[in-house]
C-alpha cells in the first residue's frame, strides 16, 4: 500500500507484499473510488527509475509540487491529456506527445489530470550522476547536446509537447510488452530507457525538425505524402506497391521514400508494418476474431507469418497475448 499525493494505491491482493520476491518492481492498482487501472514502477540499475501507467480516473485529479531539485525526466503521454500550472503559465500536454524536463531546480507547480478518459504512458527519471557516468568527459563536462538538460543550481529547462515519433512508439510498446523476467528484464528495460533518451535528444538537435533536404519539400508534396499514408491505412489488407503508391499520389518513388522518412521518421513500409501490428493488437484486445481472422484483417494470408511478425514487434505470440487479454 502506498500513498501518493493523497491517493492511496493498493496492490492487487490488498497488501504491500504483492511483489515481495522482486524488490525492484512494484505494481499498484487504483482504488475503485478513484478510478480503475494500474501504475507499475521499476527501479533499474544506475539510478534510473521507470514508471508505466494505464488508468482512468473518475474525476479530475490535481497534484501540487513544491520548488524542488529535479533530476532528468521525460513523460511520454501515449493517451490522455493533462496540464501543468505554474505561477507564470499553463502548459497543456496532449496525447501523442512527450515532455522532457532537464535536471535542475523545478518551479512550484500543479499537475492536473483529466477524469473520465484513459491515461496511458511512460515516465522516466535519470539522476545526474548516472548521466555523468555515461556521457561526461574526463573533466566532467557534458556533450553540447546534453548541456541544455543539465542545470546545476539553476532553473531547469523544459521541452514540452515533443512529438512521439513512430520509433518512440515502437520502443514504448516493447517496454509495455517486455517478454523477460528477472535480471534479463532489468537489462532489457534499462536499454529501452536509454534508447528513448537518445530519441528525445535527437529531437532537440537544431536541425531535427527541418533538416536541409526537408526544405526541398513543398507543402503540396507534404500533403501528398500524408495522402500516401492514408492510402496505406485504408488499404491495409491489400496495400499498393511503392511504385503504385507513388503514381497514385503524384510523386516519384524517390521523393516519396525520402519525404516519408522526413515526415514520419520511418520508411513507407516500416510505417505500414507498424500500423498493421497496432491494428492487430487492438483487434486481439477486442476478442471478436480468431488469430487467423486478425491476420487476414491486417493483410496476412499466412497465419504463421503474422504470428512471427507480431512476436517480433511485441515480444509475445498473438495467441498468448489474446489469452492474456481475456483473463485480465
Amino acid at each position: 500500500m502506498e500513498t501518493r499525493n493523497n491517493i492511496t494505491l493498493i496492490n492487487s491482493d490488498g497488501n504491500s507484499n504483492y511483489l515481495e520476491n522482486c524488490s525492484w518492481e512494484d505494481f499498484y492498482l487504483f482504488p475503485h473510488h478513484y478510478g480503475r487501472g494500474y501504475m507499475q514502477d521499476f527501479t533499474l540499475p544506475g539510478g534510473i527509475s521507470l514508471e508505466i501507467y494505464d488508468y482512468e480516473l473518475l474525476d479530475n485529479v490535481s497534484f501540487k509540487l513544491p520548488v524542488r531539485e529535479h533530476c532528468l525526466e521525460f513523460v511520454m503521454q501515449l493517451a490522455g491529456n493533462f496540464w501543468v500550472e505554474t505561477d507564470t503559465k499553463v502548459t497543456n500536454i496532449s496525447s501523442g506527445t512527450s515532455s522532457l524536463y532537464g535536471a535542475g531546480i523545478a518551479e512550484k507547480c500543479t499537475s492536473n489530470w483529466q477524469g473520465k478518459q484513459q491515461h496511458c504512458g511512460i515516465c522516466v527519471h535519470i539522476d545526474v550522476e548516472t548521466l555523468k557516468s555515461f556521457f561526461a568527459d574526463a573533466a566532467g563536462e557534458f556533450p553540447i547536446e546534453l548541456q541544455p538538460l543539465i542545470k546545476d543550481n539553476d532553473w531547469q529547462n523544459i521541452f514540452p509537447n515533443l512529438q512521439i515519433s513512430p520509433a518512440m512508439q515502437i520502443v514504448s510498446q516493447q517496454i509495455f510488452n517486455c517478454p523477460y523476467q528477472g535480471l534479463t528484464k532489468q537489462i532489457y528495460l534499462q536499454s529501452k530507457v536509454m534508447e528513448l533518451l537518445a530519441l528525445h535528444v535527437e529531437q532537440l538537435k537544431p536541425n531535427h525538425s527541418t533538416p536541409p533536404s526537408d526544405r526541398q519539400l513543398k507543402q503540396e508534396d507534404i500533403d501528398r505524402i500524408h495522402q500516401a499514408k492514408k492510402i496505406l491505412c485504408d488499404r491495409v489488407q491489400n496495400p499498393p506497391s511503392l511504385l503504385e503508391l507513388s503514381r497514385e499520389v503524384g510523386l516519384n518513388d524517390f521523393k516519396l521514400k525520402i519525404g516519408f522518412r522526413q515526415c514520419f521518421d520511418t520508411t513507407v513500409f516500416g510505417y505500414l508494418h507498424h500500423y498493421r501490428m497496432e491494428q492487430a493488437r487492438e483487434l486481439l484486445e477486442r476478442g471478436n476474431l480468431t488469430i487467423t481472422g486478425v491476420a487476414r484483417a491486417v493483410g496476412y494470408a499466412n497465419r504463421s507469418h503474422f504470428a512471427a511478425a507480431f512476436k517480433r514487434k511485441f515480444g509475445v505470440n498473438p495467441s498468448i497475448y489474446s489469452h492474456s487479454q481475456k483473463c485480465s
